[in-house]
């Protein structure tokens, strides 16, 4: 007697999904063992105090009563316009002048 694969796999389903309890069991089998606990957190920088004479970094914040800089776009450093992209050497072809 053959079997299609459907009915096989219909079978199998019917057969695994009979006992609840072993099908708990065995997926809580294969989590445990998937993940173990968390890993530890990774070990905190060293707080060594620096050298004697050694400057402290800059500070990002501004200092008391100093407004930060506001550099308006219109304003920014920068190269000028955006450049777009050149044109496609086709396009150049098929362009016609104007009569």
């Amino acid at each position: 007697m053959a079997i299609s694969t459907r009915e096989a796999n219909t079978a199998f389903a019917d057969l695994v999904y009979t006992d609840q309890q072993w099908v708990d069991a065995e997926f809580d089998a294969l989590i445990s063992a998937s993940f173990s606990e968390p890993p530890a957190p990774p070990a905190a920088p060293s707080r060594v105090p620096p050298h004697p004479g050694t400057p402290p970094p800059p500070s990002r914040q501004p200092a008391p009563g100093q407004a930060a800089a506001i550099i308006s776009p219109a304003i920014r450093l920068s190269h000028g316009r955006q450049r777009s992209p050149p044109a496609h050497p086709l396009a150049v072809i098929r362009r016609r002048p104007d009569p």
